[in-house]
């Protein structure tokens, strides 16, 4: 049961890096990575992806006879959770995507742990041993070595250069965000709630909070979708929202939460290969070590915490 727990772990892994190189494709509306069109943003995308989920996510709570129901707390706590731990870290993710390479993008939101350690020895007074320290520097030398990589040679300039300076922040804040996501989901105690159900709610108030913002800042647009943007939204959120997370709750069913983090690595190792193979995107040296830092710093903290 070991050994399917960890395929399924990778495989889901696996899916949520392939998901995110569909996103420049979305907003392009082709699947030539080199068009110039503007088909849609990364609000509608960030909207689209939470509300082209709920059919299945309705369907996989009702098959597996999940209640639905909510006490006020509950409730309270999942828009919380919806709005500044999904939607803004999912809004973040989709804006990046559109200023620099997902290659880098998905490496850089990976360092979330870390900042999860942050914010618990920060507020809730967890111990900071060597090992954690440890992961900490080596982590935030990858960073480093991304904003070096990106930033430096001289190419940029300009609007490119800021442009890539804000996509790289963009990175960093949505590991911040998504960091709040894992604290929050802990400490409120909605961990205890079946995963599908709090997907599910998660998602409709995220659909929600990103209608409402969308509408109020008229970025919320379906005139220039056409069918491949539709298309590809649909797969897109069928496989970070629905596929993805089946797979990793019943890979962390039989392998545990420790392992099926260090397994998750998968996931920035397959965005960076996909963004080069379906994006053309650039692998060089810097970008590799850049990713080594951050995974060793993410498996140095993954197996302090196993012990």
């Amino acid at each position: 049961m070991q050994a399917k727990g960890i395929f399924l772990t990778i495989l889901s892994a696996i899916t949520f890096g392939f998901a995110f190189t569909l996103a420049p494709l979305i907003y392009k509306g082709s699947f030539d990575y080199t068009s110039t069109t503007v088909a849609t943003n990364p609000v509608t995308l960030t909207f689209l992806r939470n509300a082209l989920s709920l059919p299945f996510l309705f369907v996989i709570v009702l098959f597996l006879k999940i209640p639905l129901r909510l006490n006020k707390k509950q409730a309270i706590n999942i828009f919380i959770l919806s709005v500044i731990g999904n939607a803004i870290t999912t809004l973040l993710l989709n804006m990046a995507f559109g200023m620099i390479d997902v290659g880098i993008v998905t490496p850089i939101h990976f360092t979330y742990p870390i900042f999860v350690l942050l914010g618990t020895v920060l507020f809730f007074r967890e111990k900071l041993t060597s090992k954690k320290i440890l992961a900490l520097v080596v982590s935030m030398l990858g960073i480093g070595v991304f904003f070096y990589e990106a930033l430096s040679g001289g190419a940029l300039e300009g609007d490119d250069f800021t442009q890539t300076l804000v996509g790289l922040i963009l990175a960093v804040v949505s590991g911040v965000f998504y960091a709040f996501y894992i604290i929050f989901m802990d400490k409120s105690g909605l961990k205890s709630e079946p995963p599908f159900k709090i997907s599910f709610y998660v998602a409709l108030a995220s659909s929600f909070a990103m209608a409402v913002y969308g509408s109020l800042t008229n970025e919320l647009s379906f005139t220039n979708m056409n069918s491949v943007s539709w298309g590809l939204s649909i797969v897109f959120a069928l496989l970070c929202t629905v596929v993805a997370l089946s797979l990793l709750q019943i890979g962390i069913k039989h392998v545990g939460a420790n392992t099926a983090a260090v397994i998750t690595t998968f996931e920035p190792i397959t965005s960076v290969v996909c963004g080069a193979l379906i994006l053309g995107e650039h692998i060089g040296v810097l970008k590799v070590v850049a990713c080594l830092f951050i995974f060793a710093g993410v498996l140095i903290l993954s197996f302090s915490k196993s012990k």
